[in-house]
């Protein structure tokens, strides 16, 4: 089973117009649905109409620099945390992987781009959060307010928050479900983040499940 829909959609963000189209081609071939966007500006308005299911990002642009791309991102809402989200650089240098992995970066490829390994990124982030978001359904029977609590210091409501993420149910069901705004829910999620340490939605999931009833 698959959560993910058979054309995902990758956003490609690359201020050389060659390069995009080469990446751009490669995984319009190898069956994605692919959004360009030759500059942060015109990433962070795009995503206002349309949700990819992972982002490719330079560091080194004109505006928006790929860091500030990717802190935006976050802080667009936990709607996007789960969205991987793949630097491309041409900047080899460890301390600036170790930067991007810092601000929550999901991996890393260097330029000149070596496609067969971009593809085999990208299929390997996807079918990560295909498996998570499966494992939803299965797993969270087994998941207890209680014991997410008391695993993590969560209040009762940043706990219920935490059970309902884990079975599947999106942001803003769960704001219908508990009679709350989105920016109510969003808070909940920022403290939630804080107290496990993670900064996604999908590493937090991934964590959440693994919380057992005492």
């Amino acid at each position: 089973m698959t959560c993910l829909p058979d054309r995902p959609i990758v956003l490609c963000v690359e201020d050389e117009d060659d390069l995009r189209r080469d990446i751009a081609d490669e995984l319009i071939e190898a069956g994605y649905e692919v959004i360009e966007a030759r500059d942060g500006g015109q990433a962070l308005e795009l995503m206002r109409t349309a949700r990819p299911d992972l982002i490719l990002c330079d560091i080194s642009m004109p505006g928006l620099n790929g860091y500030e791309i990717l802190k935006a991102v976050q802080a667009s809402g936990p709607d996007h945390a789960d969205i991987p989200f793949v630097f491309l650089s041409a900047l080899g240098d460890p301390r600036e992987i170790v930067q991007g992995k810092r601000l929550g970066a999901d991996d890393y490829l260097v330029k000149p781009i070596d496609y067969d390994l971009l593809l085999a990124t990208v299929q390997a982030r996807l079918r990560q959060i295909a498996r998570i978001r499966s494992a939803k359904p299965l797993k969270s029977a087994g998941i207890d307010a209680a014991a997410l609590s008391a695993a993590f210091g969560l209040t009762p409501t940043e706990a219920r928050v935490a059970k309902a993420l884990t079975q599947g149910r999106p942001l803003a069901q769960i704001a219908i479900d508990f009679s709350v705004s989105r920016t109510t829910v969003a808070f909940h999620m920022r403290n939630i983040f804080y107290k496990t340490g993670t900064r996604r939605q999908a590493e937090l999931v991934s964590l959440l499940l693994q919380v057992q009833i005492p």
